[in-house]
């Protein structure tokens, strides 16, 4: 594919020793556009047996981990018509190398198109790609290419085939099913209409233009997740999808003549789940999602009597010996409470306001911190870790921000005057809504906005999110934020400029929620944002 042009290669990309390990952007846009080829040929609902090959690997999210893609395909081999795969989704944003793991992918594909089948899941998504990681992966490694490789990414993703079926029996998906799940609608869906899922009834005009029950039958699929409790109901956790049962599961499956569901979407400690009764199996092929020990990865392979070996691994080259279950889980611990330190510190201006309205018993304290944070944690347990327990029971609420201070970063100094820690606070919180606001203002990928621009974004998050910040403190900021002068703003060094740090000046870093049984952060707040206030407030700032 890349042979003829070995004497036509652009000058991009040859700066320096990282960028010369990169895949060129000539033959990215060009895998690009052959796989894009490939994939409109290819229906909604892929249908595949295991007359030939015996066997099929389904492997679940990878996000952008290339060591366990490496690992899989050692352990497991390379794609072939002996060893078909079904990677289900969520290849990308997170990690440093979704481009990588997706030119992996694409190029199998494109080698044996019928050997290796990639599924979408809620990741291939232009508008959490914007918050999540990719986006930035792109424009950091392309720099002057990135907006031919975004958009095409962009394009692709919404090519990318819903579900597989295995064997007529074998339903296999991203995220789930609901009590509307049906696939005779999701076979016939223009699954190209919806390049963002999370975008689509808020961006038509009228019903006509899009059939709203089709982009629920998608959001669903994607999005959806298992729980004990029967019956179907909102996902309120992530936003979109649902919650489904077990009874769920036995209608839907029965209706449709599967024995079993096969999905991602969550993170699990040993990389994979059986649940209502065995007839839903999670699989997560990410190991050290949160923490390096914290989860195993693990791929599940399917005989032609549709039984079901799963294969566990950790792909870790620092680790030289194998952690306790005990090890595990302390790791897990000690990060998520530092991420929580981070976001509590975050909203201290909040909570002071309600911890001065009296003395504070435990209980008080837990409804303070649950109201405050709408976050949905054991907080009777949690406060021993957090804040200090006097001998009569009482929280010693300031304990909670001692030793902590917010930091420019590029300065250096600790941020003391109490409005500039303010402004700091409002900014660090909502640091991930500003970048999604910032990202579908920059509209050429530059990284760069310019002072309106800036101040339009940080006039956007206040009316979402009820912030007071004043004209002058934003103009100001953003003055000190322009160091050459030139009226524009680099806005991925503006999000990085505060950080909260400890007394030994070590900086608490917000990672991905350790919550059981919740593989990403709270994404309701992004639907929330992405959907309603991108189109209310941004107008003609449209996302490409």
């Amino acid at each position: 594919m890349v042979h003829d042009h070995d004497d036509a290669m652009p000058e991009a990309g040859k700066d320096t020793p990282d960028q010369e390990k990169k895949i060129h952007a000539k033959y990215v846009l060009e895998l690009l556009h052959e796989v894009r080829k490939l994939l409109k040929s290819m229906p909604n609902v892929v249908h595949v047996n295991t007359d030939i090959a015996q066997e099929i690997t389904v492997c679940g999210d990878l996000h952008g981990s290339l060591d366990d893609l490496f690992v899989i395909l050692h352990k497991n081999g390379l794609p072939s018509p002996d060893n078909p795969y079904i990677f289900n989704g969520d290849f990308v944003d997170r990690g440093n190398y979704s481009v990588e793991i997706a030119c992996v992918l694409f190029v199998c594909m494109l080698l044996h198109p019928y050997e290796i089948i990639v599924n979408r899941g809620n990741h291939e998504d232009h508008v959490m790609n914007l918050r999540y990681g990719f986006i930035k992966e792109v424009m950091q490694k392309y720099k002057g290419h990135a907006s031919k490789v975004i958009r095409l990414f962009q394009d692709i993703f919404s090519w990318l085939p819903l579900a597989t079926v295995i064997n007529k029996k074998v339903l296999v998906c991203h995220g789930g099913i609901s009590s509307g799940t049906d696939m005779a609608i999701l076979r016939d869906i223009n699954r190209h209409n919806f390049e963002s899922v999370l975008q689509p009834p808020l961006f038509y005009s009228s019903a006509d233009e899009l059939d709203v029950r089709e982009w629920k039958q998608i959001l669903d699929i994607l999005w959806s997740d298992p729980c004990a409790k029967p019956g179907c109901f909102p996902n309120t956790y992530r936003g979109g999808g649902s919650y489904f049962g077990p009874d769920i599961t036995k209608t839907i499956l029965e209706r449709h003549k599967f024995d079993l569901l096969i999905r991602s979407h969550q993170c699990k400690p040993d990389g994979y789940e059986y649940t209502h009764d065995g007839k839903v199996l999670t699989i997560f092929s990410a190991s050290n999602y949160y923490e390096v020990g914290s989860n195993k990865g693990a791929y599940a392979k399917l005989s032609s009597k549709n039984k079901v070996r799963i294969v566990q691994f950790v792909a870790n080259k620092k680790q030289g010996r194998k952690l306790t279950i005990k090890q595990r889980v302390k790791i897990v611990e000690e990060s998520a409470i530092s991420s929580l330190k981070s976001k509590i510190y975050g909203n201290k201006s909040t909570l002071m306001a309600e911890f001065i309205k009296g003395i504070l018993r435990l209980t008080d304290w837990c409804n303070i911190m649950q109201s405050t944070l709408q976050i949905d944690l054991p907080w009777r347990s949690i406060c021993p870790k957090v804040a200090t327990i006097t001998k009569d029971g009482l929280v010693e609420y300031n304990s909670i921000f001692e030793d902590l201070k917010m930091r420019n970063k590029i300065s250096g100094e600790d941020i003391e005057n109490h409005e500039q820690s303010s402004m700091a606070e409002t900014v660090y919180r909502n640091k991930e809504n500003l970048e999604t606001i910032f990202r579908a203002m920059d509209k050429d990928n530059s990284g760069q906005i310019c002072m309106s621009e800036f101040e339009e974004a940080c006039q956007i998050l206040c009316r979402h999110t009820g912030s007071l910040l004043s004209r002058e403190h934003i103009v100001g900021m953003a003055r000190n934020m322009d160091k050459n002068k030139d009226g524009y703003i680099d806005f991925a060094e503006f999000l990085e400029a505060f950080c909260i740090v400890d007394k030994f000046g070590k900086e608490l870093i917000a990672r991905r929620e350790s919550v059981d049984n919740v593989s990403d952060e709270p994404e309701s707040k992004v639907r929330r944002l992405s959907q309603g206030d991108l189109r209310s407030h941004l107008g003609s700032y449209t996302i490409t």
